[in-house]
């Protein structure tokens, strides 16, 4: 199989490779080849998910995982071609506009190069994926830089709310996530969310997950998280934010009164990326 590299981009937004394989000469057959179980082939057109990640880069990662195994759940495996083309860009800056001292400004602001990194991101792929939950905010103003859709995985997760009949909610994510409570308000679903003292120490765990340097103390802020809304009596608790399953482990995808929005988010690229047209 040769290898042809179409384009590599080195941007202010980010770094963005786009990569096609060319089928090798044909080989003479042998014993030796693919076994039995992968004969069924996967579809053969699949669109193409634009990933607008790096925001946290750690979580990025996580999610290019999940999206690959809820792709061998669905997809007829077969060597390398059971699974969606993906074009994943890595944003090395905030995604909205900050003031000197980091926080953002208000009301929030896209940063330019997030819209810069969507508008490639749309040249090369049939819809976007964002695998972090703030810039779900600025939503409408990423799909007109695109110019097209962004499978949102806020929608996946208050769709996943209302199937599972939740009332009342825990929501555990950086600062105060109003992209999970208003619009769970409005379905009528009442939100708890964490108070200062229990956010001041699960924030520095966050950035320390982006950092690649969390250690015990920030995977024990965030337990103490979960079990803070747990005592609030909640249905079920979102983890609005994706550092929080890299520090929670295995609770975070086996613990019942969990949603991890990562997960469901690689489940709906997978299903959009193979619908008909």
């Amino acid at each position: 199989m040769r290898l042809k590299i179409l384009r590599s981009m080195a941007v202010s937004a980010g770094l963005l490779a786009v990569v096609s394989f060319s089928p090798c000469p044909a080989q003479p057959t042998s014993s030796a080849g693919p076994h039995r179980d992968s004969e069924r082939k996967p579809p053969a057109a699949m669109k193409t998910v634009g990933v607008l990640g790096g925001l946290g880069p750690q979580a990025t990662m996580d999610f290019e995982r999940r999206l690959h195994r809820a792709a061998q759940r669905v997809i007829p495996q077969r060597l390398n071609g059971g699974y969606p083309p993906m074009v994943v860009w890595y944003c090395r800056h905030p995604p909205v506009v900050v003031k000197e001292d980091g926080v953002p400004e208000l009301p929030l602001r896209a940063d330019p190069r997030l819209l810069e990194a969507a508008a490639r991101l749309g040249q090369v792929a049939d819809f976007l994926v964002i695998p972090s939950n703030t810039p779900h905010a600025l939503q409408p103003e990423i799909e007109r830089a695109a110019g097209k859709r962004v499978v949102s995985m806020v929608g996946a997760t208050i769709d996943e709310v209302r199937r599972r009949g939740w009332k009342r909610v825990g929501i555990a994510a950086l600062g105060q996530p109003l992209f999970y409570t208003e619009p769970l308000g409005r379905l009528g679903v009442a939100c708890e969310t964490l108070d200062a003292p229990a956010r001041d120490a699960l924030d520095p765990a966050i950035f320390r997950v982006m950092e690649g340097r969390e250690g015990a103390q920030d995977r024990a802020a965030a337990r103490a998280a979960v079990q803070h809304l747990r005592a609030r009596r909640v249905d079920g608790i979102i983890l609005g934010c994706t550092e929080l399953p890299l520090l929670l482990g295995a609770a975070a995808d086996e613990d019942p009164d969990l949603l991890n929005p990562a997960d469901l988010l690689a489940a709906s690229a997978v299903a959009a990326a193979t619908e008909s047209p």
